[in-house]
Order: structure tokens, then sequence, then C-alpha cells
């Protein structure tokens, strides 16, 4: 009977054991599959962090060129947009059709904040535009500058443009995390010091 008992006993360590490593080895392979689906998440993350901050800084290149054309057209005469610089209106109106797939892809890629003030940069531009060219026409043949003949609120269409360029640029540095890495980094900088 001692016999039959010791072999039990062994034969039910061995199985205790088998077990307890099966546990072991089935928690470990769930830890490794959700450390490998972690790191796909993440990697899926900076892809996509990645692909937005390209089309934020398309957006920002066309804003940074339709800021450049629009001044153009604000700095000349409406004889000049006429004459001479007749280019400068087509060049800026160019712009329009380029500016409008940026703030579309902004607009597709979101947040909903940044696809809002994609719209707004888009609209602003071509408030300016079309103002300038109003300005143009109401004064032909007119030697001063069309910021100069444009009323205060007129005015404030074209310096409404660099002001949404800027609230943009700050909140896609917010969208894709830049204002956390400055900062850390300045808290880095900060604690090395001391």
């Amino acid at each position: 009977m001692s016999e039959l008992a010791a072999t039990l006993i062994g034969a039910g360590g061995a199985l205790a054991g088998v077990a307890i490593s099966g546990m072991f080895s089935m928690m470990q392979a769930r830890r490794a599959s959700e450390e490998r689906q972690l790191d796909r998440l993440e990697q899926r993350r900076a892809s996509d962090r990645e692909a937005r901050r390209d089309l934020y800084a398309q957006l920002v290149s066309v804003a940074r060129r339709a800021v450049a054309a629009n001044e153009v057209l604000w700095r000349a005469s409406p004889a000049e947009l006429e004459g001479t610089d007749a280019q400068a209106v087509a060049d800026a109106e160019e712009l329009v059709a380029e500016f409008e797939h940026a703030a579309n892809l902004v607009m597709l890629a979101g947040p909903p904040q940044l696809a809002e003030q994609a719209k707004q940069l888009l609209w602003v531009y071509e408030d300016s535009l079309a103002t300038a060219k109003a300005i143009a026409k109401e004064n032909p043949g007119s030697a001063g500058r069309v910021w100069q003949l444009a009323t205060p609120g007129q005015a404030r269409i074209d310096e409404a443009l660099g002001e949404a360029r800027m609230a943009f640029i700050a909140d896609a540095r917010k969208a894709l995390g830049g204002d956390d890495l400055l900062s850390s980094s300045a808290q880095e900088v900060a604690g090395s010091a001391q």
C-alpha cells in the first residue's frame, strides 16, 4: 500500500509540475502576445502621427505661400494689379485649389479642432484674396497700395490670415504632442541644471 501511495504521490507531483509549468508557459505566451499587440499598436500610432504631421506640414507650406502671395496683392496698387502684376492675381488664385486640397486632407485626418481650423484658414485666404481684388476693382488706376485703400474692416481680413496660420501651427503641434516634448525637455534641462 505504501508503494501505491508513493507512486500516486509521485504521479500527482509530476502532474502538478506539468500543470504549473503549463500555466507559466501560457502566462508567458499571453504576456508576449500582449507585448506584440502593444508594439503593433504603438507602431500604428506612430505611423498615424507621422502621416498627420506630413498633412499638417503640407497645409502649413501652402498657407505660407498663400500668405506671401497675399502680401504681394495687398502691397501692390490697383494699377499694378491691372498691368504688370496681373500675374500676381493669377498666382494667388491658383493657390486656392492647392490650399483647398491640403485643407481637405487635414479635415479628413482630424482631429476635429484642426479640421475646423484648416477650413477657417482656407476661408480667410479666400476672403482676403476676394477683398484685395474688390479693392483693386473699386479703385481702378489708383497708385495707392491696396492696403492703404482698404477700410479698417477690410484690412483686418488681411491680418486674420497670418493669425489663422499661426493658430493652426500651434494647435497642430499640440495635436502631435510637440508641446509635451518641449515641456518635458525643458523640465529635464531645468532638473539637470540644479
